[in-house]
């Protein structure tokens, strides 16, 4: 962006934007985040604060227009950070990078939105359009003998399913996906000998190929999501499969939240202090990330991290200046890591970061980045730099493991490495299978 100063003043203004929003005071929020865009155009947190807070005032025009110039500037950051050579990289290793950012921008999507409606039709959107299809269904087992509730988003013109023809095909569909335990693709309906008895609704609802996957959250089925294609490809490709199953993993844990959250009207999923995750929902959703990763079999990586001396911040100036150095952690951590990972406050001044589809050597190196981020803009009201130690720990996935017990162990790994970062020195990122660093 700038000069250290330059950096400083644009991190305190976003923290100050963010307590006027906070506090619903979204004129004076505005001004501020119009003011650091004047200076930095293409920072895209304050971009994206601009948008959120159009969307929250119902300037939908607006929060549009923000949202493609967001979407243009992300794509000429990426093609500035991409490294030389990659213009011959293979089409499969540019069809997974697409494949991941795709997934990362529909379950952050997913997850910004707390109100069971708007989950609902934000991940019936997303999900028609990066899969092609027509119509998606979304159908919730109710908590009152088995009683169901449904949600349908079809493709304009196209005549809805929710209706008293369509019980048995969706029992029958929902019979086959908890036979397998996986997402279930059929690519031609008519052929498929189960659902034979269904063949007029199929027809009348022109219903050529049929993707579906229950919906799971801690290990119990909470619905399922299906989705028709009405014209078009009628084959699944496996890009569209692990997707889809991948995204209906979160969209389980995001409604079982907002279910929750309705119950009791008031549980709150984010640190009030630092706006990141809270730890609730850091076990919930670290639950389902590894449940993917296990699936999927890619890996994922787990950052535990505290601010040094933190203790002494407290002592010397007050426990406002402390909670100041949270928030302000809590700032950078959200808007310097990729979309799809997920940042979280474990308790006091220790942060998670969960790291998906991570390796143990890619882990070690974000979090050195950050290490040296923090080191660098963030500072005690003495003037004293602020600094973190931290520690990564891979995954280890088995056959015979629950989820459960996988990450117990993840957790405890990365606690050790936090620790041996601390027992070395401190201001420093820990990792198997590496050495201490910290920048000379």
């Amino acid at each position: 962006m700038g000069t250290v100063a330059e950096e400083t003043e644009i991190l305190d203004g976003m923290v100050e934007a963010e307590l006027y929003v906070k506090y619903q005071c979204f004129a004076q929020a505005k001004a501020i985040l119009e003011e650091i865009l004047e200076t930095a155009p293409r920072y895209l947190p304050a971009k994206e604060a601009l948008r959120d807070i159009f969307r929250k005032t119902g300037e939908t025009e607006k929060a549009a227009e923000v949202t493609r110039e967001i979407a243009h500037i992300s794509e000429e950051i990426a093609a500035e950070r991409r490294p030389v050579g990659t213009e011959g990289q293979s089409k499969d290793a540019k069809d997974k990078r697409q494949l991941v950012e795709r997934i990362d921008g529909i379950i952050r999507e997913i997850y910004d939105s707390t109100k069971l409606s708007d989950i609902l039709k934000v991940s019936a959107q997303r999900l028609l359009e990066s899969l092609r299809a027509d119509r998606c269904v979304i159908i919730r087992l109710g908590q009152n003998k088995g009683a169901t509730a449904s949600f349908e988003l079809c493709q304009p013109g196209l005549a809805s399913s929710l209706d008293s023809r369509t019980a048995k095909l969706n029992f029958l569909i929902h019979k086959k996906v908890t036979a397998v335990s996986e997402a279930m693709a059929i690519d031609q309906v008519h052929q498929d000998p189960t659902l034979q008895e269904c063949r007029s609704v199929l027809e009348d609802l022109k219903i050529q190929s049929i993707l579906a996957c229950s919906l799971v959250y801690k290990s119990n089925p909470i619905g399922m999501v299906i989705i028709h294609r009405c014209g078009g490809p009628t084959e699944w490709s496996e890009q569209e499969k692990i997707l889809f199953s991948t995204v209906a993993g979160h969209v389980a844990v995001a409604i079982s939240n907002a279910q929750q959250l309705d119950a009791i009207q008031a549980m709150a999923i984010t640190d009030k202090l630092t706006g990141v995750y809270n730890r609730r929902f850091f076990e919930e959703r670290l639950s389902a990330e590894l449940t993917n990763a296990q699936q999927q079999r890619y890996p994922l990586c787990l950052a535990i991290l505290d601010i040094d001396h933190f203790k002494s911040v407290n002592d010397s100036f007050g426990h406002a200046a402390g909670d100041r150095v949270l928030h302000k952690l809590g700032f950078l951590l959200k808007t310097n890591l990729r979309k799809g990972n997920v940042v979280a406050r474990f308790g006091g001044e220790e942060f998670c970061v969960i790291l998906p589809n991570t390796k143990m050597s890619t882990g070690h190196a974000i979090m050195e980045n950050l290490r040296k981020l923090i080191e660098s803009s963030l500072a005690s009201e003495g003037g004293g730099p602020i600094t973190i130690s931290a520690g990564v720990a891979e995954a280890q996935f088995s056959g015979s493991s629950p989820v459960g017990e996988i990450q117990k162990v993840l957790i405890h790994a990365a606690d050790e490495q936090l620790y041996q970062a601390k027992r070395s020195g401190r201001n420093r990122v820990c990792s198997h299978h590496t050495n201490p660093t910290k920048t000379p």
